[in-house]
């Protein structure tokens, strides 16, 4: 009996195993969850510092005065301490204070100037401080000044061709003036026959001008006849 029950049990045994060995081993899918790949950021550029300006060393310019070069014939001479350095200072003197310190032989040419100038008929005198300056009517006869000790005459002469040209074309002209320097008594003269030549250039152009408005109005009577 004890055998029966031995046998029995190892038989048992034997199909259990040869059970088991025909049954698939369970495969055991573990199922791992999906991790959400993080996503790309873009890298942030760290601020950069600016350089901090160092504070630059302020720089005082110094401007230089240029100094102002005054062309002026009337400049007094002034000595300084130094005997060799001579400083030059612009004048400021009137023409009767250079009248003043002219020699007696010079204020006679200058008188005698003044004098032949007047005696012109319809010359008028007109006085500044720089200068005088003799006028027949609108026309410019003489401007006398004195600079360096010299007497200088601006003659302003008509020149017959330029004013008719100046008058056709309506254009205004300036004339430049003609400078006459008294250093000598000759020159005196020259001056007389100077100021005796524009006043008779002044009057032929007076009479040129009276001439033009007369042809202007006749023209503009024949016109008026043509119309009417």
């Amino acid at each position: 009996a004890r055998d029966i029950v031995h046998e029995s049990a190892a038989s048992k045994r034997a199909r259990e195993s040869e059970n088991n060995s025909n049954l698939k081993d369970p495969v055991q899918v573990v199922v791992q969850p999906v991790i959400p790949a993080p996503a790309q950021v873009a890298p942030v550029a760290e601020p950069v510092a600016e350089p901090v300006a160092e504070p630059e060393e302020k720089v005082e310019e110094v401007t230089e005065a240029k100094e102002e070069v005054v062309e002026d014939e009337d400049l007094d001479v002034a000595m300084t301490e130094d005997p060799d350095a001579v400083v030059f200072s612009r004048g400021s003197l009137t023409i009767e204070e250079k009248y003043a310190t002219l020699s007696t032989e010079f204020k006679r040419y200058f008188d005698d100037i003044i004098r032949h100038a007047l005696s012109k008929d319809g010359v008028k005198e007109m006085k500044n401080p720089n200068a005088y300056t003799y006028k027949i009517g609108a026309y410019k006869v003489l401007r006398l000044s004195i600079k360096r000790s010299e007497i200088v005459c601006e003659f302003y002469f008509i020149d017959k061709d330029f004013a008719e040209y100046s008058s056709a074309s309506e254009i205004k002209m300036k004339k430049s003036a003609t400078t006459v320097r008294v250093s000598e008594g000759s020159a005196v003269g020259v001056v007389k026959d100077g100021i005796d030549l524009v006043c008779s250039q002044i009057a032929e152009d007076k009479e040129r001008k009276k001439e033009l408005a007369k042809e202007k109005r006749r023209e503009k009577r024949r016109l008026a006849k043509e119309e009417a």
